[in-house]
Parts: C-alpha cells; sequence; structure tokens
C-alpha cells in the first residue's frame, strides 16, 4: 500500500488540468457575454438613430404641407390650372394616366412659390435662429429638406382633367428628406376650400370640406386668407 502523501500527490497530478479548463471555459464565456452586450449596444444605437432620422423626415414633411397651404392661401389667389402644369423641373412629375387602381399615375408639378420651385428646401430657415448647440451637445443645422408637388384631385383625374382644375381641391404631396440623405417620409393632403368660401378659381363651393388634418384639426384649418384646408 502506498502512503498516504503519495496517494494526495497522485490526485493532485490527475487534477492538474481541470483548473486550467475551469478558467478557459470561464474566459470563452464572458467574451461571449461581452460581445452579446456590444452587439446589443449596437443595435440599440441604430435603433435610435433611425427613428431620430424618421421623425425629423416627418417634422420636415409636414412643414412643406404647411407651407403649401400658406401658398394656397396667398392672396390674390392662386392660379391652380396654371400652378398643376409643369415648369420644367427635374422632379416635375406630371400624370397624364391613372394606375391599375384608378389613382393618377404620378406625383404632380412641383408647387411654386411665386418664380421659385419649392424644392430642396433647408427647413427650419435661417430665421428661426436655429443654433449649432455646444461642443458637448451639439445641434445640427438643419432637420432636412422638402420638396412638395401638386396635383389635381382624383375625382377630377378620372375625368381626364390633369391639368385643368374646376372644383378648387389639390392634392398636395410632400416629401421630407432627413439629414442623412437616405431617410424619407411622404405625406399628402386633400387641400381644398372652406364650406361656404369661394375656390381659389372663383368658383363656389361644391360640397363641404372635412376639417381634420394637423394636431390642431379645425382651429389650425381655420386660419385662413384663400380659404384652403387639409382633408
Amino acid at each position: 500500500m502506498k502512503p498516504l502523501s503519495l496517494l494526495r500527490a497522485s490526485a493532485r497530478h490527475s487534477q492538474r488540468g481541470a483548473v486550467l479548463l475551469i478558467v478557459m471555459m470561464l474566459m470563452v464565456s464572458l467574451f461571449g457575454l461581452g460581445m452579446t452586450a456590444l452587439w446589443l449596444t449596437g443595435g440599440n444605437l441604430g435603433v435610435g438613430t433611425n427613428i431620430n432620422q424618421r421623425a425629423q423626415a416627418l417634422y420636415v414633411a409636414q412643414a412643406g404641407l404647411e407651407r403649401a397651404r400658406s401658398i394656397l392661401n396667398a392672396m390674390p389667389p392662386a392660379n391652380l390650372s396654371a400652378m398643376l402644369i409643369a415648369a420644367g423641373n427635374t422632379e416635375d412629375d406630371v400624370p397624364t394616366k391613372l394606375d391599375a387602381d384608378g389613382n393618377p399615375a404620378g406625383a404632380g408639378a412641383v408647387l411654386r412659390d411665386g418664380f421659385n420651385a419649392v424644392r430642396n428646401v433647408v427647413y427650419p430657415p435661417t430665421s428661426f435662429g436655429r443654433t449649432k448647440g455646444t461642443a458637448t451637445a451639439p445641434t445640427p443645422a438643419t432637420m432636412g429638406t422638402y420638396t412638395v408637388w401638386l396635383r389635381n384631385d382624383t375625382a377630377e383625374c378620372r375625368l381626364g382633367l390633369y391639368t385643368a382644375d374646376s372644383n378648387g381641391a389639390v392634392v398636395v404631396r410632400s416629401r421630407g428628406l432627413a439629414p442623412d440623405n437616405r431617410t424619407t417620409v411622404v405625406l399628402e393632403a386633400v387641400m381644398g376650400p372652406l364650406p361656404g368660401a369661394p375656390a381659389a378659381n372663383g368658383t363656389p363651393t361644391y360640397s363641404p370640406v372635412l376639417c381634420n388634418f394637423g394636431k390642431n384639426g379645425c382651429d389650425d384649418n381655420s386660419n385662413t386668407v384663400g380659404g384652403f384646408v387639409s382633408n
């Protein structure tokens, strides 16, 4: 029979690699946890960035709709038929036919504010006084750009009237582009005269227009000059 000290030495010799194996398993587990944490953090940052870019594109597109409403409400009233015709802008996409669903196949003519096309307009403008922020909390100079199109309402397009307005109702399409120049949001709103008010082309109102657009609803849309509100 072997002495007790020799038995203990033999047991330690048989377990000599167990500690190293356990340490390696712990290191691999910790490395996996660290990589998972980095992956989750990167994913959360990416999701947050995408949400922020989309929110800015949405706000910019809404600003485009409000710009269109202010142009249509200007005095003297706008000549809608003239504004529905393309003016040579590369983004002009005036429909000339209907698609398979019976809707106009085209975004419309780029909206014009006087002689200026409402395209790639920086928002907010410098008049807003937006600052650059601080070194630790910088603020982007802009929230993006918007482009606005105008086309005849679907009912008249189905009658073949793509560039001839007769009821004072038009469709405004606003595209907001975020600062990353990739994220876009497109909004469309039907704008027409207030019930009982003359249309922009001088013809009487044919039917009441719902006033349910915007965060302030009718209160926001009732603040008009030319009589245009948003559906």
